[in-house]
């Protein structure tokens, strides 16, 4: 299934419109204090959302980004220092919440420097496992697990978890680390909806594009991608969490993707059970 691609914000997905649906919603972003998280903040702040939550590992990053969005008065913005491989961090974290999230967007990972596995030193390979894997499904477990204790849930809980084109689509020396784990992540988000019902939550995959990061800095790569313009990924991911967008459920999209020809396509999408993994074999 062709569809058109963006690298720049369009009205379309303008947060904006979004306001009546997310009145009174409150968000959780991991890795919020820059970068593409902050941008996701930002997006949501813009769409109306009653609570940003922030969680990231360094602390005056995540009030600088609290700072920024103090301007979105209706919004009540908070952050919490968590590293999300953390048992103890995590735990903290969510009790010191006293309401349930309603979005939770996994955005926080590492990547380890780019090396050849033969070389590579392998705690800090393995930290890419360690952070984006454990880290991430800590972190949802403990989300889930937040949303039914306290039972104030009247809607599905979304959970979007960012992840990258390397996962599948790029092969290239140095990155097995980054991308094995990566890959991992976003088959344990499409497997998600088998364990819990639509009716509890939603999981969806989303690859931001190619933004100028510290981590794509890292990488070496920055540059060699087309660049996206990270308010397009922020209004993108924002979006996912409408209802509009519900039919997403387990399945892993691209922020440069038309959502109009997305919604168009939800049938074709749905019935052929696109953007999931597959093995092509001979026929």
């Amino acid at each position: 299934m062709a569809i058109q691609e963006h690298l720049e914000p369009y009205p379309r997905l303008d947060p904006t419109h979004l306001k009546k649906e997310y009145s009174g919603k409150a968000v959780l972003i991991t890795g919020g204090g820059y970068g593409i998280g902050a941008s996701v903040a930002r997006s949501f702040a813009e769409a109306g959302v009653a609570e940003i939550i922030l969680a990231g590992r360094t602390e005056a990053k995540l009030k600088t980004t609290a700072d920024e969005l103090a301007s979105f008065k209706d919004t009540k913005i908070s952050y919490h220092k968590v590293n999300i491989s953390s048992k103890t961090d995590v735990q903290q974290l969510f009790s010191a919440l006293k309401t349930s999230p309603d979005v939770l967007v996994n955005n926080a990972g590492f990547m380890a420097a780019p090396t050849n596995f033969v070389h590579a030193d392998l705690d800090e390979y393995w930290e890419s496992f360690t952070t984006n894997v454990f880290g991430t499904a800590l972190v949802t477990q403990s989300f889930l697990r937040h949303r039914e204790a306290l039972k104030q849930a009247t809607t599905p809980a979304v959970v979007i978890t960012l992840n990258t084109i390397g996962a599948y689509s790029v092969r290239g020396p140095a990155f097995s680390s980054y991308a094995a784990s990566k890959a991992a992540l976003a088959r344990w988000s499409e497997l998600l909806p088998e364990d819990v019902p639509g009716t509890t939550a939603r999981f969806i995959s989303v690859h931001p594009g190619s933004i100028q990061t510290a981590m794509g800095i890292k990488s070496g790569l920055d540059g060699v991608f087309p660049s996206t313009n990270p308010k397009l990924a922020g209004d993108f991911i924002a979006w996912t969490a409408s209802d509009e967008a519900s039919f997403l459920n387990g399945r892993f999209v691209w922020v440069n993707w038309d959502v109009d020809e997305l919604v168009k396509g939800k049938e074709e999408i749905v019935s052929k059970d696109l953007y999931r993994t597959s093995l092509n074999t001979l026929e």
